[in-house]
């Protein structure tokens, strides 16, 4: 009998368990968002704390307390930002 394979998790399901840690959001205008994620819907809506926004150059912008940033304008999200790229989180 052959072994089944584990069906994959939804990217939903993934980006839902990264919510409490640091992720990095990038915008259609070119903006980078590195903060921690504390809510993500189903319609990609991204609610995130503690907040640095970088230009296309990677150069700090600004601060943020609360941000929320709307789903249609979301190009993509990278989760564990915090381990993968720790240099440029300083929360």
């Amino acid at each position: 009998m052959a072994a089944r394979l584990a069906r994959p998790q939804s990217p939903f399901k993934i980006l839902k368990s990264s919510e409490g840690q640091i992720v990095l959001v990038k915008i259609k205008g070119g903006y980078e968002y590195v903060g921690n994620l504390d809510l993500i819907d189903n319609t990609m809506n991204v609610v995130m704390s503690n907040c640095t926004e970088y230009t296309k150059d990677g150069k700090p912008v600004a601060r943020y307390g609360k941000l929320i940033i709307r789903g249609s304008h979301i190009q993509y999200i990278s989760i564990n930002y915090g381990q993968v790229a720790p240099e440029k989180v300083s929360l």
